[in-house]
């Protein structure tokens, strides 16, 4: 499992140090985050990197406070996801065997991905520059692939 932690964080490397941007709520709990240049992928504009999280629970917590975890009323995951738009990633830890996530954004801000399915359903997706998305879950399992098989969350 570190050598797949490492090959995913080799994956992910290039987008630290990016500004979150075009931050939604979509439907249910879905989240997606938007960074580097704008593109067009399926008729809409996406950053190059486009983060869709999925099924996955989720909390977003600065230093001192969490602000909205994913079973929170719709009004305060919208007013909480806020918080992510402009903010840079610094840096994404993973965790074995669920790969679990947490990115970590200026500020202090984080944002925590928790799997809750072992067999059904991808946990979050990252839309590649180069036309793959990488795709975490279900349960341990992820693959990079061309993304033309998984159409981009309008949200």
């Amino acid at each position: 499992m570190n050598k797949d932690l490492q090959q995913i964080e080799t994956l992910i490397a290039p987008l630290l140090q990016q500004p979150a941007w075009g931050v939604r709520l979509g439907v249910g709990s879905f989240v997606t985050v938007e960074f580097g240049a704008p593109v067009v992928r399926e008729g809409r504009p996406h950053g190059e990197w486009h983060l869709w999280v999925y099924c996955c629970a989720w909390r977003l917590e600065t230093p001192t406070a969490v602000l909205a975890g994913s079973e929170d009323e719709r009004p305060k995951l919208e007013e909480a996801v806020k918080n992510l738009e402009g903010r840079t990633l610094l840096s994404v830890e993973l965790m074995a065997p669920s790969l679990q996530a947490t990115l970590l954004f200026d500020t202090g801000l984080r944002l925590h991905l928790l799997p809750v399915t072992s067999e059904e359903y991808e946990h979050w997706l990252l839309y590649l520059p180069d036309g793959n998305v990488l795709v975490i879950g279900p349960g341990s399992s992820w693959a990079c692939e061309p993304a033309s098989g998984h159409a981009p969350a309008d949200a």
